[in-house]
């Protein structure tokens, strides 16, 4: 039987990954994208851990990038647009028990 070891860094990247990809429902550049995220995860995401993950979407071609100027404007692909749906549509069903409970426990 072979373990699975995640570092916390790597189960991150992927909610961040999905959290970006939600986030480029409308296309955005990568400050405003920044911006959007630290307000989401309440917590400071950097240039640093914005653009290696926004790089790995790219590489996947679940983004992509035009240029707008001096900046670059991120989009979904259509690609993309159908890995967020799935991301979401699994996330919600893992995680909608924890959620029930969690809500009805606070009722109480």
């Amino acid at each position: 039987m072979s373990t699975n070891r995640h570092t916390k860094s790597e189960l991150e990247l992927g909610m961040l990954q999905m959290q970006i990809l939600w986030l480029l429902k409308r296309p955005s550049h990568g400050y405003a994208l920044m911006k959007a995220l630290n307000e989401l995860k309440q917590t400071k995401i950097t240039q640093g851990t914005l653009y290696p993950a926004l790089q790995r979407l790219e590489e996947l071609k679940l983004v992509a990038r035009k240029r707008a100027g001096r900046r670059h404007v991120w989009h979904l692909t259509e690609k993309g647009k159908k890995t967020m749906k799935r991301a979401c549509a699994e996330f919600c069903a893992t995680f909608h028990g924890i959620f029930r409970d969690f809500m009805c426990g606070r009722c109480k």
